[in-house]
């Protein structure tokens, strides 16, 4: 891939992520990245699809993160418990 390609698709990465930041949801980025597949603007549909990826991969995180502190938790409870 060219420099200018993939400044291109960094480009539109970025400015996804900056769209995010602000407030746009995950859903209006998906329907963005559809309008500029009817459009056939490949190396602007890649910047925005790794954003969407990459926003994807950090809410999963969170979850996991979220769940294993609750399993954290119960299991404390359940060992202070025991110990009573």
């Amino acid at each position: 891939m060219k420099k200018k390609d993939k400044d291109l698709v960094k480009e539109f990465y970025n400015l996804a992520l900056y769209d995010y930041e602000k407030g746009t949801d995950l859903e209006e980025l998906k329907i963005i990245l559809n309008d500029y597949e009817d459009k056939e603007m490949y190396l602007q549909c890649a910047g925005i699809n790794l954003a969407i990826q990459y926003i994807e991969f950090l809410i999963y995180l969170e979850i996991i993160i979220y769940i294993n502190e609750i399993n954290d938790n119960a299991t404390n409870q359940t060992l202070n418990r025991n110990r009573t």
